[in-house]
Formats: C-alpha cells, structure tokens, sequence
C-alpha cells in the first residue's frame, strides 16, 4: 500500500511538474545567411569567401560578442562539429559583416557547407542552419572548352577589338557578315548511372537559352548580363543533376544577337557596337559516386541549324516562326542529319568570370486592366503600369498567321498607339504560328519599355485567349516601404521604384522604350541612396563598378560616361566622377571595405586625370552640365563650374576612403588638393558682392552648398539667394538632372527642409505633382517630352526615406551600425510610415500625429544603435512611457539649444514628443 500511494505521488509530482513548467521562448534566430552576400550562391569565384548573418531579435540591447565559423565539404562534418575545411574557433568580435574565410585553399566546382555559432551578451549561443556554397572555376585554364558557332573561325575585328561605326569594317580584309537570324546548337552524350553532381558553366554572345533533354534550364532570361565585352565576358553555372538521366543526354543551345551582335544601322558611337558573331561555350563536369569524372564541352563534335527568329534586335524586337523551330531539337536520338558541323571559333577575350550578381528574370505578371478596339482588327491593351519586359499572349488560329505586337508609352486620344517616346526603335514583336492548337509567344532575346500594347494580325486575328505583360528586371529583392497620408508623395515612391525596377537590366539604365537603353553614370549617381533604400544592390553594383574599372583608359586614367561599352573620350567629369561617388556610397551602405580596396588605385589615377587638364585647379567646362535645365537660356555644361565642382568632391571622398583604408599620406594630400579646389573655385566663381555663384541660379547656388565649397561667413547669404530664387519661382524647381537632387540636399542640410518638403510635394509645372498627374513612372525631363520611364528624378525618394522617416547612414558606422534618426515632422504631414531592410536587419520608422504631439514608433535591429536628434528640449521626450534620463537603454548626449540628442540600443520603442 506505501508502495502503491508513493507511485500516486511520484506521478502527480510529475504530471503536475510539467504543467507548471514554463515554455522555453526562443528571444533570437537567424533571419539570413549570406556567403558574399548571397544566400547559398552556386558561382563563386574567390577562394576566400565572406560570411555574413542577420539576427532576429524580441530583446533590447541585443548584442552578439562573439562567433564561430566552420567550412566542411560535407554537412554532417558540421552536424558532428568535425569541418575538414576551416574551423574559425570562437572569435571575439560583435561584426556580423564580411568575416573572411581562412581555411584550407577552395578548389574550382567544390560545393562546400557552413554554419555560424555565435554568442550574445546575455550569455546566451545560437547556432545557424547548414548553408551551402559553391564555387565557380577559380583557375582560367580549367576551361576545356571552345567557343562554337557557324562562321568563320576569326572575326573581321580591328586591333581594339570591336567596331564604333559601320565605316570602320571597310579597313579590314574581310567585312562583317550579319546574320540576324537565331542560331541553334546541340549535341547528344552518354551518362551513366551513380551521379554526385552535375554542374554546367556556360555563356552565350550576345544571349543564349540553355537546354538538357528538351527541358529549358533555369528562370533567368536575357543571359548573360551584358558587359564590356572586349574586356570582361560572364557565364553562368546551373545544377544540372536532377535532369541528366543514364544513357542518352541532349544538350541545346539557343543563341540570340543581343548587344555582342547588332545590326550594322545600329553601330554608333552612344548606341551598339560590334564585337563579333554570335558563339557559345559551354562545360558541363559531372562527378559519379565512385569518384569517376566525366567532363563535356563545347567543341567541332557539335552541330548548329538556323534557329525560329528569322530577325530580332534589342531596339527593334523579333520575328518568330514556329514553323521554323524542330521539334524536339534538344532531346535524345533528334534527326539532326541535315545539322551542319560548327566551326570552333577564337576566344574574344582570354578569361570568363562567373556572373554573381543575381539573374535577369520574370519577376511578376500583370493582368490587361483596359482593352481597346480603336478600329476593327486592331486590340489596345494597357496594362496600367509603365515598365520593362515584354507581352506574353496565348492564342488559337491557322498556321501562318502573322501576329504583330507594338509597344509604346502613351495612346493617342482615339485610344491608338503613341510610340513617339520609342524615337527610331520599332519595339515590335511577330508571331508566325505553327497551327497545332493552344500556342504562346513572349519575347527571347530583346525586351521592351511599355504600358500599351497593339495587337493586329496578318491575315485575320486569331482566337486571342490571353494577355499579360511579363515585368522583366535583375532580380534584385525589393527592400522598402514607404506610405504617408500624402497621396502625392506615396505616388512618387511608387513611380520611382516602378522607374527603378525598370531600369536595372544587367546595369543602371536610363530608359527601356526608345533606341538607347544604356547606363549612363548621371542617372546612376543622382539615383543611388534611392536604389540602395529600395532594392538589394550589393552585387548589382559591384559588377556594374567592375565594368567601370575595366573600361578605365590605361594611357591616363580617364572614366568613361557610360558603362557597360568601350571607353570613349568625353568631357563629362560631372558624369564620369560617378565612379568615385558610387564607391563611397556602397561603402556607406555596405560597410564592404574591400569595394574601397579594389578600386582605390583606380581612382587615384581617375583624380591625376582631373589634375592633369585642369589650369589653377580649374576644370575645363563640359557638354552635359546639369542635364534638363529650365533656366533661362541654358546651354548644356552649364553652369560651367560643375566639372570643377566634382573635382572637389572627388577629392574629398578619396580623403575618406584614404582613412578607411588607414592611408594617412594619401588622407592628408587629398586634404590639401581639395583645400586648394575650393581657394580656386571660390576665387573664379563665387561674387562676394551680391553673395552668388555664377549666374545665381538653383543649381549654381544649390551645388556649392551641397558640397560645402562655400565659405563658413558667406553661407547664409547663399542660401538665401537659393531661397529667394525658389521663391522667386512661385516655389518651383528650375534645376536638372543634377540641380533637383543637390539643390533639396543643399536646402535640408542647412536647416530648410521645410523648403524643401514644400518642393517635394509642390503641383504644377515644373514638379513631380505635374509630372505625375499623367505618368506612373518618372519622366527624363519636367516638360515631359521624350521618355516617360527615367529614374534620374526619383532621387527625391532617397530623401522621403533619410528625412520625412528620418532614417540615415552614419559615416563612422557604415552599414546602419549606427543608424541615425532625424525626421523632419513636416506640417503637412500627419502619418509617415517606412521600413527598409539592412544588411543587419529591418530598420522601422514610423510617425503619426496626434492633438497632444507626434507618436513615433521606431525600430532598431539586433546588434546596432540608434542616435536620435530632435529639435526639441528633452523635457518634451517621452520613451516608452517614461523620460529620457529615466529610461534604461537610452543614453542622452546633447540637450543644447532646444535640441535633444541621445543613443538607443536596438530594439522596438515608442517616441512620444509632447507639443509645448
């Protein structure tokens, strides 16, 4: 009986035990792994990779102090905490950024595991999932490949290695034959059985299409990313495991002309130029489980035949024939008898390098919210958004008929197609369908800049079962919102992030319609906090600043004005200084100092060329200028000290990034070069008479202020001029591309943000409100003619989030270490809400108004800070209920001159900023 009544109390004791026992809260996770800031990347080309996590976080004052890094070839090495490759040990450190590998040397195709451990200040460890990574070729001469296609075996090039114009080719030997039709290649091979891994490197000039047994491999479109071909070329890397099967295995190729291979009319000097026929390379290395290897390549043993695009060209579109494309033309035991042998072609350059940044692809869907019939045989779609990509229709009719599809920006009153904005390019689309039932049609290897589209057919249309616009952009992750009561800001967030998404097709853009399309550096520099706020850039960038360097001219160190092409002479140094701009802001938002590393020399010799055709410190005036000026009489290059003014800022940036790099000689010369600008500057532009620089407009006043070149006594006298010009203007810009970015700058910097809200938020001409009246995408110029999908006017974006939600970069702490936090509580305005995600995690700031002061509610991410500056006494800040001084995360550092400033831990906190 004791026996038995000892059991009933053991198991109530138990039963009851684990009733009151608390759950154990998880208060911290990993939200991201990064391996060179992608997450489990397949084409690495470093042996020395960098690591990088986000942590989650419920607590405040959250810090990690410490991590652990492994590397193993296997992921149950680490699940048993034995890496064969690098074991970092614990390291005393709180960076969550950029932490390098230092194991054992990587080898080209090894795909490799990692896991974090880290240790927080609450005592407290957290490991990581397993991430994987693998790395591309890491050696040139692993390519066993050869180039392939069905020319001749040698281009007609000159020594430089491509053609400007058309006349050039007639210097040569040999003229250039063009074929604009696609060209498709194949070639059958055996596998066995017992597969580890199958991985495929590949690229195709100017694009391909990659095929395995009839199967269409991968989402990307448009591959590769376009670069400056005679310099760099990149391939692309697929795991191709799943689909190779035992026996026989097709591999197809098809290839299109895209920028590598225009059409003669098209050779110019801002346009195309011409590097060569079209060609592939491809290896495909295949491990078996018994340790065999197995490689194929690209060589004579392939065969090619014309492909379905009879012609296709980026600006002017494609004509498809279905009739014209095999069936079955990539899969096993296809009759390729009448096929052609290839011909192996010369390399155009010596080396690949793998393409890291992320893939060009479809990224969404719209649906037609309007359709028009302006005349029998003719349909109007608009699909409500200006943007880039192409029409994707499915249809039902006879074989042979001819479909066409015409793009444009606009319709005409009577609801017909405006393609004004797309100047000489037709961007038009044909389908020749092939008869056998349901068929759909989207775009291969060129894209289009539209909002409308018209369809009409030959001889009759068919049976149109369904529309779409497929959205076609690098895939760049979206890492803002933004949303206020004023219905005009949210309406130019949206524009510039739909104008931005537009115009990131391999590289920054200025416009998708019309017969242009490149990456001019203007639109590129005045754009890009906004593109850093909005979207994940960090590859983007990088291999768009890598083209830069490379296109550098090696006699004297000159940048060109717009990448990715040849270098070309041009006096345009507010351009061409975006290079170094661009640098410096990705170190800020990135914290990456290696972007400094690699290009520093690179820029040295950029800021020698400024020296060198510069008289007194004095630059030459150019041809661009502020871009899109409405002063009166203005003439491109003006005002004439702009190219001056940016060897200033040149310097003084490269000051900057001498210190990051612990450089002090170069530190204090850049010091002293740009001390001697600003003496010059001043002495040739500025009139002490009347308190104005050069003509005393916007810009020429907005611009010196922006950089601080004005003199400490006189900066009041200019900014009031700059005031006064505004008002003088019934409060309206009359700046460009350059002048509407630095002019609001300028304004909030120097203590009148509320002229610059009143900008901002302006309507009429000239101002985004008129602009926007009729476009959902930002235009070139504020007369709105010409293109309708620019970004270079949504800078104003990049200041809706750095002052109305107050979220800014601090020098001293790149990356939002330190975020600092200033809104401009702008009368008009009642709510203000915005997050962007970080490298370190997602940063919220949002307000709104009420009667008895402002409700701001603020989030700050694991392992930061917080520095907030309000222009208001301490007495009237209130955080999470309770004052300043009282509470336990904030530290007060300033309450001077009715301003508060204090430092908070990361966590999540409610601002109270009572009225007086």
């Amino acid at each position: 009986m004791a026996s038995r009544m000892a059991l009933l109390i053991l198991t109530f004791a138990l039963i009851f035990g684990l009733a009151c026992k608390k759950p154990v809260v998880q208060t911290w996770s990993f939200s991201k792994l990064m391996c060179e800031y992608a997450q489990q990347p397949v084409a690495l080309q470093t042996p020395h990779p960098r690591f990088g996590w986000i942590l989650d976080s419920f607590l405040k004052d959250h810090k990690q102090v410490a991590y652990r890094i492994q590397v193993a070839t296997q992921p149950q090495h680490l699940e048993k905490s034995q890496p064969d490759l690098w074991d970092s040990g614990k390291v005393i450190s709180s960076e969550t950024l950029h932490n390098p590998y230092g194991g054992k040397a990587l080898t080209s195709n090894q795909t490799c595991y990692w896991r974090v451990k880290v240790w927080d200040n609450q005592g407290q460890t957290l490991t990581s999932p397993v991430q994987r990574f693998h790395t591309a070729f890491l050696e040139p001469d692993l390519w066993q490949a050869q180039w392939i296609g069905k020319g001749p075996a040698r281009d007609p090039l000159p020594e430089k290695g491509w053609f400007m114009t058309a006349q050039e080719q007639y210097d040569l030997p040999d003229t250039v034959q063009h074929d604009g039709r696609s060209l498709l290649l194949r070639k059958e091979v055996g596998v066995k059985s017992g597969i580890q891994s199958a991985w495929c490197y590949v690229s195709g000039l100017g694009f391909y299409e990659l095929y395995l047994n009839g199967q269409r491999m991968g989402d990307h479109v448009l591959a590769p990313a376009k670069t400056p071909y005679h310099k760099q070329i990149l391939y692309n890397v697929y795991d191709v495991r799943s689909v190779l099967q035992r026996g026989k295995n097709a591999l197809g190729l098809h290839l299109g002309n895209g920028w590598f291979n225009p059409y003669k009319p098209w050779w110019q000097e801002y346009r195309m130029q011409w590097f060569g026929q079209k060609r592939a390379i491809l290896q495909l290395v295949i491990e078996y489980k018994n340790g065999e290897q197995q490689i194929i390549t690209t060589d004579e043993s392939w065969k090619w035949s014309d492909g379905p695009l009879l012609y296709h060209c980026i600006y002017d579109g494609e004509v498809y024939d279905a009739n014209k494309e095999p069936d079955g033309w990539a899969t096993p035991d296809f009759d390729e008898s009448d096929w052609q042998p290839v011909t192996v072609i010369d390399a155009p350059i010596e080396t690949l390098e793998s393409q890291t940044m992320p893939e060009t692809r479809i990224v969404q869907e719209l649906d037609v919210v309007q359709e028009y019939e302006p005349r029998p045989g003719v349909k109007i779609y608009d699909f409500g958004q200006n943007m880039a990509g192409w029409v994707k229709v499915r249809v039902k009719g006879e074989k042979g008929t001819r479909i066409q599809i015409r793009h444009a920006e606009d319709l005409h009153k009577d609801h017909t197609l405006d393609v004004t904005s797309n100047e000489d390019a037709k961007a038009t689309a044909v389908y020749v369908l092939d008869g056998k039932g349901q068929e759909t049609f989207q775009a291969r290897f060129s894209y289009y800049g539209f909002q409308y589209a018209e369809i009409t057919a030959e001889p009759d249309l068919p049976e149109i079962l369904d529309v779409s616009a497929c959205v076609v952009h690098t895939d760049n992750t979206p890492t803002s919102e933004f949303h206020s009561d004023h219905e005009l800001l949210n309406k130019i967030h949206h524009a510039t992030v739909w104008s931005q998404k537009s115009n990131m097709i391999h590289y920054p853009m200025d416009c998708p319609q019309r017969d242009e399309r490149l990456g001019w550096f203007g639109d590129a520099q005045v754009t890009l906090e906004e593109a850093m706020f909005n979207f994940d850039m960090p590859l983007f960038f990088q291999n768009w600043l890598r083209g830069i360097q490379l296109n550098q001219n090696p006699d004297d160190g000159d940048i060109p004005i717009i990448s990715p092409r040849p270098y070309i002479k041009d006096q345009g140094v507010e351009w061409s200084s975006t290079y170094i701009i661009a640098t410096w802001i990705y170190y800020l938002y990135y914290g990456d100092k290696q972007i400094l590393q690699t290009h520093y020399e690179s820029m040295k010799d950029y800021i020698q060329f400024l020296e060198s055709i510069s008289t007194d410190y004095i630059v030459p005036k150019g041809w661009i200028g502020d871009w899109g000026s409405l002063v009166k009489g203005w003439k491109g290059g003006e005002p004439p000290f702009i190219p001056t003014a940016f060897f200033y800022y040149n310097s003084v940036l490269m000051s900057k990034m001498a210190r990051v790099l612990d450089r002090p000689g170069d530190r204090a010369m850049f010091q002293n070069l740009s001390a001697r600008i600003q003496n010059a500057f001043n002495r040739e532009y500025y009139d002490p008479e009347t308190a104005n620089y050069y003509d005393g407009s916007q810009m020429a006043n907005g611009f010196p202020l922006y950089l601080d070149l004005v003199p400490a006594a006189a900066r009041d006298r200019v900014l009031e001029n700059l005031v006064s010009n505004i008002r003088e203007h019934e409060t309206h810009l009359t700046t460009g591309v350059l002048g509407t970015k630095y002019v609001i700058d300028a304004l909030t910097r120097h203590g009148r943000a509320d002229v610059a809200f009143e900008l901002a938020t302006q309507t009429g001409f000239p101002s985004w409100g008129h602009m926007l009246e009729k476009y959902n995408t930002l235009c070139e110029f504020w007369t709105l003619r010409q293109s309708h999908n620019h970004v270079m006017m949504g800078s104003i974006d990049a200041w809706m989030i750095e002052h109305l939600a107050g979220i800014q970069l601090a020098e001293t702490e790149p990356a939002f270490r330190l975020v600092e936090l200033q809104p401009y509580f702008a009368s008009d305005l009642d709510t203000v809400q915005c997050r962007i995600q970080t490298l370190r995690g997602d940063i919220e700031s949002s307000w709104q108004r009420q009667d008895n002061g402002i409700v701001w509610d603020v989030h700050l991410p694991f392992n930061t800070l917080g520095r907030i500056t309000l222009d208001m006494p301490a007495e009237q800040v209130f955080i999470d209920g309770v004052s300043i001084s009282e509470h336990e995360q904030a530290e007060r550092l300033n309450s001077k001159n009715a301003k508060s400033v204090f430092l908070l831990a990361n966590g999540k906190y409610q601002i109270r900023l009572k009225s007086e």
